[in-house]
């Protein structure tokens, strides 16, 4: 007791003699005594076992105590002899019996003249109490009688709280009787005398302990008419003639290849320039046919009403739900789907998904909404994390401006698409580094939009793709760790900037260099480093990463680099650069480089010029293609670039062979965010023509397709004259198939 009095004082006093003082002043030199009175801990956890425990109490005034339930039985007050009067600093003890029951819970009393307080002593039971359905619905006859459900529970049914709730039109009160008997809820039915609607409720289970914790379980009846009709099934395909409210008691069955809970289920929308709603993904689910031939994707009204188990074999009952049809691709989304619609669900395994296995080229519309394993592919970007975003734009700070990252992969045949990872997604930036190597990606096939990718004039229109994949798990990442055991090798890469004589050179081999048009004027560099937002983290809460509050705890920033590693050496990972979590490596780590000038010169009436040399002699192969990450760094550059490539390598001559042109977004703008701007790197593939083969020098060259750039407001995207622009690498790979 005297250690913690000491402790108590030495923290106290300095602040009770500033009261003092304070009041001194205000009171002409009276004294001011402050009222110092509670217990050390307010709560002590108990083993099950029992025994004796101690409560320190801190106070300057007499006190009382007492149990607020002595006859409770089993915990008892120990003052050694002392009774319950005490007065300062002091102690008490308790004792406990052993609990060979559930957890238990009783009150300590303290009080004074004019203060209480209350210690709560919670002994853990040696028994968990256990409650939950493992038939989650069933069908009862429209002729009523008696229905079962099997529950796995040791709890009375006396101590089970019940509510039914009836979710059909009907006027309820037609179930009646609950039981439990040899785990399983018995109850009793009316006869349901419709003879044609079918009748639903749920009954929830609930019970809550000795520490006022409650558990629930749910389950969901579908009673038949008086035909003892069900409705009847209907095929996937018949589903997609349904567009539109159902008003028919028809049903479905198929798998569901979704997670409860997941954080990358489904896309959580924009809802506003720094809004986003989050309960998106945690209202998708997918179910695809028992064949796998088809999918649709399944829009619950809550969070709660998304009660579908991975790998479950369920029947849904459409009457109600709303049939959504997309084109371009064709797609169906069955929307305001509740738990009441479920009428029966068998727990599963992934051995019940049918493997399909294919190539991004083989894919169809079909294929949409279902579960996809797509072969060899790689991730050619070779840095970074899933989501390689500033983080102070991102939901682990509590900032709303990137709601996911499209990841590019890129497959045997040449093909690239897009991965998608959302900010709630657990594992997306754990501080791991991503497979450089080939294999497969297994996911939900889906069609998203990116507007800060790729803006088309309004929200939500951002073309990123025919298809893209949604993992649930990293295991669906499964490629190889060493590019070493990739399909693809590599040419020439610069992973980030390494400034050698005024040029960057190549970080892996040393086939070629990249300079700029228009150098420094003072130091003549091609170029400088700036910041990027690649680094592996950790971030957010490390006690609850994902779904709540995941701003909180701590965010460790830079301790793991950005996923280079050179002779055993990470690069790019001074520890110094971010201690927020907010994902920003500084530009002396030269992760990424650029160079800021007049991008349009005037005086050649043409565009300054990122420009490319390497060689490809010796090289034969059937796919050639080149990967950058690009960003404008400051609103009015460049917003579309034009690439193309010549043996000469002079940007004031005409004869260049064009390859491609897109759109580079611009940096995130914190005071106003624009749909268009993005808060990381934009990833992006550029397949290459097989005639820069056999070249002692090749030259590709990034440029300024037109004068065009963006504003700073809405409307703004490209309607700018260019000005001063930076636009930014934070990686250059050109690569080939072996």
């Amino acid at each position: 007791m005297k250690q913690i009095k000491s402790l108590y004082r030495r923290l106290l006093l300095p602040l009770l003699g500033g009261l003092a003082l304070t009041a001194c002043e205000k009171d002409n030199g009276e004294e001011t005594r402050v009222s110092e009175f509670g217990p050390y801990k307010k709560e002590i956890i108990a083993p099950w076992k029992g025994g004796t425990g101690s409560i320190p109490v801190l106070a300057n005034q007499p006190y009382d105590i007492e149990l607020i339930n002595p006859d409770n039985g089993w915990l008892t007050l120990d003052t050694e002899g002392r009774g319950t009067h005490f007065t300062g600093d002091d102690y008490f003890k308790f004792q406990a019996t052993t609990n060979d029951g559930f957890p238990r819970m009783e009150g300590i009393r303290l009080w004074t003249h004019n203060r209480a307080d209350t210690v709560y002593i919670k002994q853990e039971g040696f028994i968990t109490p256990k409650l939950d359905f493992s038939t989650r619905s069933i069908m009862v006859l429209g002729d009523g009688g008696q229905a079962t459900a099997q529950l796995s529970t040791n709890l009375e049914l006396e101590d089970l709280r019940q509510s039914i709730v009836y979710t059909s039109a009907d006027e309820g009160g037609w179930i009646s009787d609950l039981d439990i008997s040899n785990g399983f809820l018995i109850l009793q039915t009316d006869p349901n005398a419709d003879p044609e609607a079918l009748r639903n409720a749920r009954i929830t289970l609930s019970y809550r302990d000795g520490w006022n914790r409650t558990i629930s379980s749910t389950v969901y009846l579908t009673q038949a008419n008086a035909k003892n009709e069900f409705g009847h099934e209907i095929s996937f395909s018949e589903v997609r003639d349904l567009v539109g409210i159902v008003n028919k008691d028809v049903y479905i069955e198929g798998r569901i290849i979704s997670d409860i809970g997941n954080g990358n289920n489904g896309e959580n929308m924009m809802t506003g320039q720094t809004s986003i709603d989050y309960t998106e993904t945690y209202r998708t689910a997918y179910i695809q046919s028992l064949d796998g031939s088809q999918g649709f994707m399944i829009k619950t009204v809550t969070e709660d009403d998304n009660i579908f188990e991975r790998y479950s074999k369920v029947r849904i009952l459409l009457k109600g739900v709303t049939v959504e049809a997309e084109s371009n691709p064709e797609r169906y989304i069955l929307k305001k789907v509740t738990s009441a619609m479920v009428m029966s669900s068998v727990s599963g395994s992934a051995a019940d998904i049918p493997q399909k296995v294919k190539r991004y080229n083989e894919l169809t519309d079909m294929d949409v909404y279902t579960w996809v394993t797509l072969a060899d592919c790689e991730l050619p970007v070779r840095k970074g994390s899933l989501t390689p975003i500033n983080e102070g734009y991102a939901r682990s700070t509590n900032a709303n401006r990137e709601t996911k990252y499209p990841m590019l992969v890129r497959d045997k045949n040449g093909d690239s698409f897009y991965m998608l990872t959302n900010t709630t997604c657990k594992y997306r930036r754990d501080g791991s580094m991503l497979p450089y190597g080939s294999g497969n990606i297994s996911g939900v096939l889906v069609h998203e939009t990116h507007d800060r990718f790729v803006w088309m004039g309004s929200k939500d229109m951002g073309d990123i793709g025919r298809y893209q994949i949604r993992h649930l798990t990293r295991e669906d990442i499964a490629l190889e760790k060493d590019f070493e055991n990739s399909f693809s090798a590599l040419l020439t890469e610069y992973r980030y900037g390494k400034l050698e004589s005024h040029i960057f050179r190549p970080t892996t081999g040393d086939n070629g260099y990249l300079t700029f048009t228009h150098p420094d004027e003072k130091s003549g560099d091609a170029g400088w480093g700036v910041s990027d937002p690649s680094y592996l983290g950790p971030i957010g809460n490390e006690s609850n990463p994902d779904k709540e509050k995941p701003w909180g705890g701590t965010n460790k920033g830079n301790i793991n680099g950005n996923g280079v590693v050179e002779n055993g050496k990470q690069m790019c990972s001074d520890p110094g650069t971010n201690h927020d979590g907010k994902g920003n490596l500084t530009s002396a780590e030269f992760s990424a480089w650029t160079n800021k000038c007049q991008w349009w010169n005037t005086e050649t009436d043409r565009s300054e010029a990122w420009l490319l040399h390497f060689s490809t002699q010796g090289i034969s192969t059937d796919v050639l293609s080149m990967q950058v990450a690009m960003q404008n760094r400051s609103i009015g550059g460049p917003r579309y670039i034009r690439v193309d490539w010549s043996e000469h390598g002079d940007n004031n001559r005409d004869d260049w062979n064009p390859i491609t042109e897109f759109q580079v977004p611009d940096i995130v703008n914190w005071n106003y965010t624009l749909y268009w701007q993005c808060a990381g790197y934009k990833y992006i593939n550029v397949p290459l023509p097989l005639e820069l083969l056999g070249k002692d020098d090749v030259c590709i060259r990034f440029s300024a397709a037109n004068k065009k750039a963006g504003g700073k407001e809405d409307g703004e995207f490209d309607d700018q004259t260019i000005t001063t622009g930076e636009i930014a690498f934070s990686y250059i790979g050109v690569r080939y198939n072996k």
